[in-house]
């Protein structure tokens, strides 16, 4: 449905209309959303805190000695290994527990539609925003949706590593098809890990830090984003809530001119 009031590409705001535009909210996450969003990120806290300890050996290390006896003398080194691999394994629970019982409301809708999926607009942002940063365009940006086309690569990134990061987490933990199997899972394991801690350091930058960003690392913990920000980072979901709004609200307007239409006048 394309409006005729609500233009195909952004125009310049007045300023009163900037002013309500900002007071107004727009639901951007469901609930579930930003529950799974949250639990993973303090999964990912824990794993990688505990993770750095356990990669220790005379010849290899990840992170200081100060840091591996830190967090030795805090857990044990027994518990140290239990804890990595119980939160691991309830991360991976909680997973697959989304991923069966909210496919249909969540990962298909959320996930595999929004997150994830790439238009002819996004192909143009990656390719305009790589020359803009090398200076070799001056092109502007195509509109983008819920999610920008960065922003996609990253969800790319995060859902192709993690089925690798839990089956090798597996094949380590009860040490699946031999000691050959697990070897190559450490090295997978390690190496999925840090691409997408290498795609973790950029988001979280990028929500928390970044001032043009941070509304939207808000609506993480509110579900919610401001009118303006949405028209003005991602003009293509603005344009779709809007016109949705407009068809539901002439929709109301034409049910409450029915019903007026067959009330009866009142005869004194």
């Amino acid at each position: 449905m394309n409006s005729p009031t609500i233009p195909l590409t952004p125009v310049p705001l007045a300023l009163q209309q900037m002013r309500e535009m900002e007071q107004r909210q727009i639901k951007k996450h469901h609930v579930a959303i930003i529950l799974l969003h949250w639990f993973n990120a303090f999964v990912w806290l824990a794993e990688l805190s505990t993770g750095l300890a356990l990669v220790s050996t005379p010849a290899f290390r990840v992170a200081p000695e100060w840091y591996t006896s830190m967090m030795s003398s805090a857990f044990g080194p027994a518990n140290l290994l239990r804890f990595h691999i119980a939160t691991g394994m309830t991360w991976i629970t909680v997973f697959l527990v989304y991923g069966i019982f909210g496919y249909r409301d969540y990962v298909h809708h959320e996930v595999l539609i929004r997150e994830m999926g790439l238009d002819k607009d996004d192909i143009d942002w990656l390719r305009i925003r790589t020359l803009r940063l090398l200076k070799k365009s001056e092109e502007e940006l195509p509109q983008q949706g819920v999610y920008n086309a960065g922003q996609k690569m990253f969800a790319f990134l995060v859902y192709l590593a993690l089925p690798v990061i839990a089956f090798t987490g597996l094949v380590m933990t009860f040490h699946w098809f031999g000691a050959t199997a697990v070897a190559w899972s450490m090295v997978l394991h390690f190496f999925a890990v840090g691409m997408v801690v290498s795609g973790l350091m950029i988001h979280v930058y990028m929500g928390a830090v970044f001032p043009e960003e941070r509304p939207a690392f808000f609506s993480m913990i509110t579900g919610m984003v401001n009118e303006l920000y949405a028209y003005n980072h991602h003009y293509k979901w603005w344009r779709e809530v809007t016109e949705a709004r407009e068809a539901w609200e002439q929709k109301i307007e034409v049910k409450t001119r029915n019903k007026d239409s067959m009330e009866l006048p009142i005869r004194k």
